[in-house]
């Protein structure tokens, strides 16, 4: 390239005016006899006698080609972000799945998230007060707080554990706690960074204090939720040996959980789904929530019978699109004669697109005799 660019430079200093240059007319010049047609113009407007000098016209021509040569040439991408869990990304700053600011009068309690669907296991918060923010924890109706006990988030300083009475005894007094539905509170400030919920449920904010009723002042809360799209993708949720929520069944064929630690990828629970033959299409789906245009990865483990090559494992996207899916069996192509029950991985990346939901789903098609699939261990990662 850079001879390419000495050549052009050469060729400009080298070139004579352009038209309209005093002394540099653009005079043709007739073929001599025999050559050709009578009074045709030289090619590229080459000069007899001065090889290699080009007319005012052919370098602009000559530049706008260049030109289109040094665009074509690709630049270095940046690469893709790669799809990871929630936790990987609150600890490392990615835009969050959810957001608010909570306002809390008086260090008075309020929720979160707003949504039906509340916090799942798996879901990543990161709560984050605001500490130039004060509470006055006395004071009555007729007079207003005398300032003797204004409060950041961290409570009481020094720190004094809250009595019997309090909201969460133990903790500091006048601290911001919060507490998951059926959960024990937790002092916020105990703990900063990213928390991962173990329980579904929401998430209470609010003073350690029993009568917040007479605070003064306010305090502002930041959330973040991070959240791992699909839920219980290793079925130790499920309750009994029928599959619930939040997953889905299709098709008319046995689906059900198994407790057994052997023939589960890990953990001790996994789903199979058996047909006696009839060629019908059965599976598991679950709709789970995504960002518009991000890149995601959906990966599981699954084991077939020997005589099904008719799996399939992706996601469905709104509307009428053909899905995103990966088409295999027999699963696992090995296994080692140590582990006989192992499982293969499936992984399968797609783009979100315009959409804010998209159906997971793994099955297969009846293959005209028994058959069965075993699913373990699905997950759903985002960038």
């Amino acid at each position: 390239m850079n001879k390419l660019r000495q050549r052009c430079r050469a060729a400009i200093r080298r070139a004579p005016a352009g038209p309209g240059r005093s002394g540099h007319r653009a005079v043709p010049r007739p073929h001599p006899a025999g050559h050709g047609r009578r009074g045709a113009r030289p090619v590229m407007g080459l000069r007899r006698g001065h090889p290699g000098t080009l007319r005012g016209p052919a370098v602009t021509l000559f530049l706008a080609v260049l030109a289109t040569i040094l665009h074509s040439v690709p630049a270095h991408a940046e690469p893709s972000p790669v799809p990871t869990t929630a936790m990987t990304r609150c600890a490392h700053g990615f835009d969050p799945d959810a957001s608010a600011a909570l306002h809390l009068p008086g260090g008075r309690g309020t929720t979160f998230p707003s949504d039906a669907r509340g916090l799942r296991p798996g879901d990543v918060l990161r709560i984050v007060p605001r500490m130039n923010d004060e509470v006055s924890t006395t004071g009555f109706w007729w007079q207003p707080a005398d300032g003797s006990n204004w409060v950041t988030p961290a409570g009481a300083d020094p720190r004094r554990a809250a009595p019997a009475g309090y909201p969460a005894p133990g903790l500091n007094a006048h601290s911001l706690i919060g507490r998951i539905t059926g959960a024990q509170p937790f002092e916020v400030l105990s703990r900063s960074g990213c928390r991962q919920i173990g329980i579904s449920g929401k998430l209470d904010l609010r003073i350690n204090d029993p009568q917040d009723w007479d605070n003064f002042g306010a305090w502002n809360v930041d959330i973040q939720l991070y959240r791992n799209p699909l839920q219980d993708g290793g079925f130790e949720a499920q309750g009994t040996s029928s599959v619930s929520q939040p997953w889905n069944v299709e098709g008319p064929d046995a689906k059900v959980i198994s407790t057994s630690a052997h023939g589960a990828n890990s953990g001790s629970k996994s789903a199979v789904l058996s047909s006696p033959g009839t060629r019908v299409w059965n599976a598991l789906s679950q709709p789970i929530p995504v960002r518009p245009h991000t890149n995601y990865v959906i990966t599981g483990f699954f084991r077939t019978s020997s005589n099904v090559n008719t799996a399939f494992f992706g996601v469905r996207l709104p509307g009428v699109q053909l899905p995103v899916e990966s088409h295999f069996g027999p699963a696992p192509g090995w296994c080692p004669s140590t582990t006989p029950t192992c499982y293969g991985q499936i992984t399968v990346p797609f783009n979100s697109g315009n959409n804010t939901t998209v159906t997971a789903f793994a099955g297969f098609w009846g293959v005209g005799t028994p058959a069965h699939m075993s699913i373990d261990d699905i997950k759903v990662l985002s960038s």
